[in-house]
């Protein structure tokens, strides 16, 4: 979530008048001291410090430092994903948090706009890393029945409402960088020390002594309830994604969720720029809001799951659209009829409904992917899905401008994004709960083989059919007879006559 500290604290000031209290107060103070504002009860954000420090402000950086660092995101998904197929998922998830916390502090003691988007662009390479390499690490080491209560602990609204907190107690963007160097810093010790690295990897790397090591240490430490089966194959030279995307199993399975995280990418990014602040018109209590529904849901979905496991994830997929879309045009239509001034309670309630949803819309796109990919590429196909859906989040961010024009458009833009993904998911998404990591290569290329079945099905029901006169007619194989123990097959061509 360290990528969220500038969404939050480049936001407010934005939307206030020049004459406005905040920022004569920012205009007023001296620009010698970083800490500005730490001692008193101002929020401090990086608006305020560009107003009071123009000579250092450059305006081009500073309007598209967000950009960049989804740009960041862009390249580190693909990249590292890649690099997490050759080098291993424990060391990328170790070096990314480590030079991700040396990257916040450094970034923390900087006023020069130019430096800070340059630093905005690396802490958005290494947030693309651990979105991708860390989730496959993770179902890598544990059993599926506990997937989706990974997810409902370990997730975005989790990281969101801790960093609302820090930003709440800060008030100081940069006392809330360092902050989060801190903890990034303590996770990137947390995996150096205490986290293996994935056996199944392992064993697809020919190491099988070391993965089956670690795979009989977690079966142990899990008093024999976390079971992980090792594939039987070994690939000792991984794919390069050009060699990936020429077998037609992955390219459609590329294709599939590569559109399935575009949508969703989209309509999340969308949303936390555009309806930043829904409560009070109060940033930290709105953020807070938005974080804590959202976790409380998916903890408490996740419980159901651990207990009962009745959540399918196609299905889990499908209502949580059906549930956004619906929620996205309410609101719209709430705003458009004023509804949302005369009784914000219910247009607060209607939005979190919504906005929550798209959280079960990830945990869907994580699992189906993880669940429906073999290992030796799992990281590769993981980071070009979010390669391609960063495209969409860098287009979203800027959606803010079209709010402007149009205050409900971003919430309609929503509805129409969720109708075309319901669409793609209902066709063509299959079910992977309880999938078997070792065994997945067979389960891919039945999913790439129902798929060009489905899209060549829909492509026949737009073509006419042809008439029987037009219809070829095979031709008949026989065996010559000539050598009884060495048979040969033999085309023999009928003519019309003798096909009549």
């Amino acid at each position: 979530m360290v990528q969220n500290v500038f969404q939050i604290y480049s936001t407010f000031g934005q939307q206030l008048n020049p004459d406005d209290p905040y920022i004569k107060e920012a205009l007023s103070h001296p620009n010698k001291d970083l800490y500005r504002f730490s001692q008193n009860s101002s929020f401090y954000s990086t608006h305020a410090q560009w107003l009071s420090d123009k000579e250092d402000t450059n305006v081009l950086w500073w309007e598209n430092v967000i950009a960049i660092q989804q740009v960041g995101i862009f390249v580190g998904s693909i990249l590292f994903g890649y690099i997490s197929d050759h080098c291993g998922r424990k060391t990328v998830c170790q070096y990314s948090l480590l030079v991700s916390s040396a990257v916040l502090l450094f970034e923390g003691l900087q006023s020069s706009t130019i430096i800070i988007a340059i630093c905005r662009f690396i802490i958005g390479t290494q947030t693309g890393a651990i979105i991708v390499v860390s989730w496959s690490l993770t179902t890598e080491l544990i059993s599926p029945r506990t997937r989706f209560l990974a997810r409902a602990f370990a997730n975005w609204p989790t990281g969101k409402f801790i960093l609302a907190l820090i930003c709440f107690f800060s008030r100081n963007w940069r006392i809330s960088l360092h902050v989060c160097a801190g903890f990034t810093f303590l996770g990137a010790i947390l995996y150096l020390l205490f986290v293996p690295e994935s056996p199944t990897y392992l064993q697809c790397h020919a190491q099988r002594e070391r993965a089956q090591t670690i795979v009989s240490d977690i079966f142990e430490r899990s008093n024999g309830q976390c079971i992980i089966t090792l594939p039987t194959g070994i690939r000792s030279k991984p794919l390069t994604f050009c060699q990936i995307w020429r077998k037609e199993k992955y390219r459609n399975v590329i294709i599939l969720f590569g559109a399935i995280w575009i949508m969703t990418n989209f309509t999340a990014t969308m949303l936390d720029f555009s309806e930043v602040i829904i409560f009070k018109n109060n940033l930290i209590y709105s953020q807070m809001l938005l974080a804590g529904v959202p976790a409380l849901c998916k903890i408490f979905l996740g419980l159901i799951e651990i207990y009962l496991g009745i959540i399918s994830r196609r299905n889990l997929h499908l209502v949580s659209l059906f549930i956004n879309g619906a929620s996205m045009c309410a609101s719209g239509i709430f705003i458009v009829l004023g509804i949302h001034k005369s009784h914000p309670t219910l247009y607060v309630i209607v939005f979190l409904i919504g906005y929550s949803s798209i959280e079960f819309i990830w945990d869907a796109c994580y699992l189906c992917v993880v669940e429906q990919v073999p290992t030796e590429v799992r990281g590769t196909i993981s980071g070009a899905c979010s390669f391609f859906s960063r495209l969409s989040g860098i287009i979203a961010s800027k959606m803010t401008i079209v709010k402007r024009q149009w205050e409900a458009a971003p919430l309609f833009i929503a509805f129409g994004a969720a109708i075309i993904h319901f669409l793609i998911a209902f066709f063509f998404l299959n079910e992977s709960k309880d999938a078997n990591l070792g065994e997945i290569g067979f389960t891919l290329r039945r999913i790439s083989q129902k798929m060009s079945q489905k899209i060549n099905l829909i492509r026949n029901m737009t073509k006419k059919e042809k008439r029987p006169s037009e219809v070829t007619i095979p031709g008949v194989v026989v065996i010559e007879r000539s050598d009884p123990s060495n048979p040969v097959l033999k085309t023999v061509h009928l003519d019309k006559q003798q096909s009549d």
